[in-house]
């Protein structure tokens, strides 16, 4: 029973809004994010740029997988050479830790996609 009780307390600081402080000392990890204020509410963005549009392609199709397997959906807006990406937990209306997780998740993939570069045929 006290197992049971601490999964759900750990559940439910999962589903909390980090304060402005807890957001900006996050910030340090990832610094190539930025907090933006956007439709009412906390988002964490960055923009990622390729060197051609397979590139935007693969990134994508990579963020997708993550995206899947962690149940968590950012919005992606490509263009030729570059992505930005938005995280924010919908249900919330702000950013937790999740987000600041899935965006060194997405720092990950960027940098393991530059290592190996994109087959152009």
């Amino acid at each position: 029973m006290k197992q049971e009780t601490e999964k759900q307390e750990n559940k439910q600081g999962e589903n909390e809004f980090l304060s402005r402080a807890e957001m900006e000392e996050k910030l340090k990890d990832i610094p190539e994010w930025k907090i933006v204020h956007q439709d009412s509410m906390n988002k964490l963005m960055r923009e990622y740029t390729f060197k051609d549009f397979s590139q935007v392609l693969e990134f994508t199709s990579r963020m997708k997988k993550f995206a899947d397997k962690e149940g968590h959906d950012p919005i992606l807006q490509s263009t030729w050479g570059r992505v930005t990406i938005y995280w924010w937990t919908h249900s919330l209306h702000g950013l937790q830790q999740q987000d600041f997780d899935m965006a060194l998740g997405s720092d990950r993939i960027f940098s393991n996609l530059q290592k190996v570069g994109v087959d152009e045929s």
